[in-house]
């Protein structure tokens, strides 16, 4: 995070791993801020998430260019999260 924080200039090479990554993030918020991106998404149900997990656990690949895979319990959480349920389970 440190690298891609210094090479899309929101971050120097005398800034450490944590700093250069919470001014990464800060300027990633600031951008979907500008774009009009929401923080949360609206629409989905909480009572779909355990299947949407499911679901897409199913379809993970480990071709998949991502760094983790996720297994549906992890998904579960995430989905919780990004719908703004996260802790309101």
């Amino acid at each position: 995070m440190r690298d891609l924080a210094v090479a899309a200039g929101v971050a120097t090479l005398q800034d450490d791993a944590k700093t250069a990554a919470e001014k990464m993030i800060a300027a990633i918020r600031e951008l979907n801020a500008k774009l009009g991106i929401p923080e949360k998404l609206v629409g989905i149900k909480k009572e779909d998430i355990p299947a949407m997990a499911r679901l897409a656990a199913k379809e993970a690949n480990p071709l998949y260019p991502v760094p983790k895979l996720f297994n549906a319990k992890e998904l579960e959480r995430f989905y919780y999260c990004v719908a703004d349920w996260c802790d309101k389970r």
